[in-house]
């Protein structure tokens, strides 16, 4: 791992150029989308939970479900509960593929759960007749009219004394008759309004709602049974699909790395690259499997799990031990950072010391002085006469004495 952390930001043992830095992050950005939108498609083999039971769908098989909707009458919402009886209500989820010549064909989506398709099918007996959506169009226009009305007429309200318009005589002002007039009309096509919305069709009165009744309440322990049991296994199924896509890049991209670093093979600018690119998508292969991993622990371990203990703690007087394992939690998380944060300060500071004792040993070799004491020596001794600092070192290839802190044997090359 450190050997592959070095060649993320090195390329022949030489820092990366600017210009090089901005292809290297092009070229990441591009591998981490590409990855990620092949994670994608193997996911759609395990739809999400909201694709595999739409809202739609289990909005019906949920007896606490309430669909909030205006009443201009009372001016504020009515909650609609199954059985449902309001027009919107009712929605079939649709997909359209759209060709040329402004033709859209109509399917619906394969991925759905059988019951949530087998229920648009029986809601889609009613819903989708004209006679349905004419009176859905015609009731939301309805509607809107009355609110359009009430808005006029609570203006009407705030800036007269509707009680006098009964006191104003023919005498008075044709200003003061209009608006009396105009009030009273209002009131009359608010009644209008009301009559024509009781007259539509009820949504429980179409051919096939009972079927559709039927349906729900048959199926209600079933759905909700296939629901909790596909809600937990998803993100399980969902991760092996993950791995799939990404465990082969993994082990080639690994195998690959490998191979260029391997040390009985030749160094060379293609070797070197094989490296620096191999690693980078390690790297990149990596996170979205990290994530991965830290969602389905977050799903083993979820929320309502955590609220349970709390509210224990609370019930029995031990909140303060909520609050001791919140500072553990705090003092683990920052003492991580802070430990991370100066080990990597300590590499690089012995890095750059090494670095440092590199330079002043090849100048000391250079002019013939010892690295230690820095006085005049012969090379061809193995000890310094002034600190007996030793001068060289035995190969381990041609076993031939050669400076000890000269990186490669100056006989045989090693």
């Amino acid at each position: 791992m450190t050997k592959t952390k070095s060649t993320l930001f090195t390329f022949n043992n030489e820092p990366f150029s600017k210009f090089s830095i901005l292809l290297i992050i092009i070229l990441d950005i591009f591998l981490f989308v590409t990855i990620l939108t092949g994670i994608d498609s193997e996911k759609d083999m395990s739809p999400s939970v909201s694709v595999k039971y739409p809202y739609q769908c289990k909005n019906h098989f949920d007896p606490e479900y309430q669909r909030s909707v205006w009443n201009s009458a009372t001016r504020g919402y009515i909650y609609d509960t199954f059985p449902f009886s309001e027009y919107e209500s009712f929605y079939i989820p649709t997909h359209s593929a759209y060709y040329s010549g402004k033709k859209v064909q109509t399917y619906i989506d394969k991925r759905v759960a059988p019951l949530c398709t087998e229920l648009y099918e029986k809601i889609a007996v009613f819903a989708l007749s004209d006679l349905f959506k004419n009176n859905k169009e015609l009731k939301n226009n309805l509607r809107n009219d009355k609110r359009n009305v009430l808005s006029e007429i609570n203006s009407i309200e705030k800036r007269y004394n509707t009680a006098l318009f009964e006191k104003i005589s023919s005498t008075q002002q044709d200003r003061d008759k209009k608006i009396r007039d105009k009030y009273y009309t209002l009131l009359e096509k608010e009644k209008s309004i009301d009559k024509q919305i009781k007259e539509i069709k009820a949504v429980s009165a179409y051919k096939g709602y009972q079927e559709y009744a039927d349906f729900v309440n048959t199926n209600r322990e079933t759905f909700n049974k296939e629901y909790d049991s596909y809600a937990f296994w998803q993100p399980f199924i969902s991760f092996l699909y993950l791995l799939k896509f990404t465990l082969p890049l993994l082990l080639l991209s690994l195998l690959a790395h490998r191979f260029s670093i391997s040390p009985v093979r030749k160094v060379s600018v293609p070797n070197k690259l094989v490296t620096l690119i191999s690693s980078h998508i390690i790297i990149i292969t990596l996170l979205p499997i990290l994530m991965d991993v830290l969602r389905l622990i977050f799903h083993i371990i979820p929320k309502r799990f955590l609220e349970k203990i709390i509210t224990f703690l609370y019930q029995y007087g031990f909140i303060f031990l909520g609050y001791y394992f919140l500072m553990f939690l705090g003092i683990v998380s920052i003492g991580l950072v802070v430990f991370f944060i100066q080990r990597s300060v300590a590499k690089r500071e012995k890095l750059r010391k090494e670095m440092k004792e590199k330079t002043l040993y090849i100048d000391a070799y250079n002019q013939s002085r010892c690295p230690n004491c820095r006085n005049r020596v012969d090379y061809s001794k193995n000890y310094c006469g002034f600190c007996q600092e030793e001068l060289n070192r035995v190969c381990s290839v041609c076993h031939k004495r050669t400076p000890k802190h000269i990186q490669y044997c100056i006989e045989c090359g090693a």
